[in-house]
């Protein structure tokens, strides 16, 4: 069963194995091929627990941390934020716990910190992602071609949105 609990220092040991998975972290654009340490995310985690624009959530099956999700670039004058999820554990992909994250973390944005609109972006090659995103109401809002590297190549990067439909205009 699906829970979702706040991101805490006890997830390091989990941040390194998911983020050093060549699999999990493919095609997240500032990891891609590059390995990280249990001294690295300790110093990320210290600076997180500072910054008021990330928000960061567990993934777990049942008690079992599997991955990760949050919200980065809070900004409550626009009120918008990047999004993203990193499911780390491979017996755990494709089995639709991306997807109930994913509601849970649209669902946190636009109710509980009342934002207008989610983006991320995501590699043009990532089709299980981008059925997924489309499926929740993400749209295709730009395309930037050959943006960032990753495995010796070029990747296009699309930028997707969901709006808060239940949003007043101002």
């Amino acid at each position: 069963m699906i829970k979702i609990r706040q991101h805490n220092k006890t997830d390091i040991p989990f941040r390194v194995a998911w983020l050093n998975n060549p699999k999990a972290n493919r095609f997240i654009g500032d990891m891609s091929g590059r390995k990280t340490t249990l001294r690295a995310q300790r110093q990320w985690f210290d600076n997180y627990l500072k910054d008021k624009s990330k928000k960061f959530f567990t993934i777990c099956d049942d008690k079992t941390p599997v991955g990760f999700m949050g919200l980065t670039k809070i900004d409550q004058v626009r009120r918008n934020a990047d999004l993203f999820i990193i499911i780390g554990e491979d017996k755990y992909r494709g089995r639709g716990f991306g997807k109930l994250a994913m509601l849970y973390l649209i669902d946190y944005g636009f109710k509980k910190l009342k934002l207008h609109k989610m983006y991320l972006g995501v590699y043009k090659e990532n089709k299980q992602a981008l059925k997924l995103y489309k499926k929740l109401g993400f749209k295709v809002e730009g395309i930037l071609k050959d943006e960032t590297i990753a495995g010796g190549k070029f990747h296009d990067l699309l930028f997707m949105a969901i709006f808060n439909k239940g949003d007043k205009k101002i």
